[in-house]
């Protein structure tokens, strides 16, 4: 364009803008009322559309179940008639139903078809309006655009509207899934189910009511959102959703407030199940930390009730101050805690009362008869040694101390008595001890566990022994009855 012709141009833009000025802003604004006001009519029709149309389409159903009721009625009418009595009147009540089920069905498709024209005659009405409107507008930026900024709420107002309409109607639901993609795979089944089924029922239903405006790019748009649907259904597999067959038809409006219904109901239920497990876990943490300061307090105790039985002459004396203190340990480890049982078992006959001391006792005895149960069998077995371990002073010096093991092995070979000395004590003050208890015949048997304890032990202990005839046997491996068994029948029964 030459420079004089642009001088012109801007000429005859500048005179038709003064022209136009006085005209343009005040046919806007009445643009935009009359937009406004057709809006605010499309989305009463639309409402009443939503509210009526299922109502009525339900009647006229529940007409047509009638009307199939009436005509098996007449037909078994037809059957029995001559088992009628004389003074009824089947035909006029025949008639009457017909009546009535005909006047249903025409008020029902009366109105169905009232909300129906009034909604297409609302949007007839709202798409001029807009059309009118973005005309206007579209002048009012090129010859003023300073007014621009009057209409901001009338222009969001446009988006909202293009909902009316099947084109803007895809576009909403395309964001809509598209934006879902991130959070969808957090929804549990019953909620991913009843949101596909929204959003195929909504996609159906803005299909169905496809007039013809949609634009080829929304078009493209439609299939794309349908091919994310079935990708989200294929992925996630919430359930069965028959609307997504292209065969499969229905009242969508109706389709889609009932899954609707269905996504609040699985909601709700998914947030009672979310808060009952936060209790859970919470009430979990809870007792978890309520069971730590619990055996915090037990293993506190139970070292105390260890120091009192070192001082304490049980079960002669101080039974009421073990009781009270092993009542406590119980309050705290329970009354199955091995070390508990262990620990108390050779006191199980003065063990009673309440406070978890009944259920002490009840697991003392179940051990007890468990044992008894195996020392009968074992019994079978070293029969032979009775005679020659029976009422013996024991003692068995290596490892650690097992108070079942030691109790097995006293009750089977029916010692008199059997001490425990573990490696661990296993010191020159602890051997000399040892050794003094031999010299004045305090044992008549020491067992040394060869393979927990020292080559200097039965260095010093077996030529003392040998000297006071006291015997003195090596269990090769172990300290299990069988291990034990077997080197007092080869120690004792050789020697007899």
């Amino acid at each position: 364009m030459t420079p004089s012709l642009e001088r012109l141009a801007e000429l005859v833009r500048q005179a038709e803008a003064k022209s136009r000025a006085k005209k343009l802003g005040a046919e806007t604004q009445q643009a935009a009322e009359q937009f406004r006001t057709a809006e605010v009519r499309a989305n009463r029709a639309a409402q009443r559309l939503r509210e009526v149309r299922p109502v009525r389409l339900r009647e006229l159903e529940q007409a047509e179940i009638d009307e199939q009721h009436l005509k098996e009625l007449v037909r078994k009418l037809a059957q029995y008639k001559s088992a009628l009595d004389s003074d009824a009147d089947p035909e006029n009540l025949i008639a009457d139903a017909q009546t009535e089920i005909e006047r249903k069905k025409r008020e029902a498709q009366a109105e169905i078809e009232s909300v129906s024209r009034e909604s297409d005659e609302a949007r007839r009405e709202l798409r001029t309006a807009m059309d009118h409107y973005q005309q206007l507008r579209r002048e009012l930026d090129r010859l003023q655009p300073q007014l621009a900024d009057k209409f901001s709420n009338e222009d969001r107002l446009l988006w909202d509207a293009e909902m009316h309409f099947p084109g803007g109607q895809f576009q909403t639901l395309a964001r809509e899934v598209e934006a879902s993609l991130n959070y969808f795979g957090m929804l549990g089944k019953l909620e991913q189910y009843a949101q596909l089924k929204i959003w195929i029922g909504r996609f159906r239903m803005h299909q169905a009511a496809n007039d013809g405006e949609m634009t080829e790019d929304n078009q493209a748009l439609s299939q794309r959102t349908f091919h994310q649907l079935k990708t989200l259904s294929k992925q996630y597999e919430p359930g069965y959703i028959e609307a997504f067959r292209h065969d499969f038809h229905t009242d969508w409006t109706a389709y889609v407030a009932e899954a609707q219904e269905q996504l609040l109901l699985a909601t709700e239920t998914a947030r009672r199940s979310k808060d009952w497990e936060q209790q859970r876990q919470e009430s979990q943490a809870r007792d978890l930390e309520r069971q730590q300061l619990n055996r915090e307090s037990g293993l506190a105790a139970l070292e105390e009730l260890k120091a009192l039985m070192a001082r304490t002459a049980l079960p002669d004396e101080g039974v009421e101050e073990f009781l009270t203190q092993l009542k406590q340990v119980v309050s705290g480890l329970g009354a199955s805690d091995p070390a508990v049982l262990e620990l108390v078992m050779p006191y199980r006959e003065v063990i009673s009362g309440g406070n978890g001391l009944r259920a002490l006792r009840r697991n003392l005895d179940r051990i007890r008869q468990e044992e008894s149960k195996d020392d009968d069998t074992l019994q079978e077995r070293y029969e032979d040694l009775i005679s020659a371990t029976q009422g013996l002073r024991v003692l068995m010096i290596g490892g650690s101390v097992r108070e079942d093991v030691r109790r097995t092995l006293q009750r089977l070979f029916e010692f008199d008595k059997l001490d425990w000395e573990p490696y661990e004590d296993a010191k020159p003050a602890m051997l000399d001890s040892i050794e003094r208890r031999v010299r004045n015949h305090g044992v008549d048997l020491v067992l040394i566990l060869k393979s927990f304890i020292g080559h200097h032990v039965p260095e010093r202990l077996r030529p003392l022994c040998e000297q006071q005839g006291i015997p003195c046997l090596m269990v090769e491996r172990g300290y299990g009855p069988t291990q034990v068994g077997e080197t007092l029948r080869r120690g004792l029964l050789k020697s007899a």
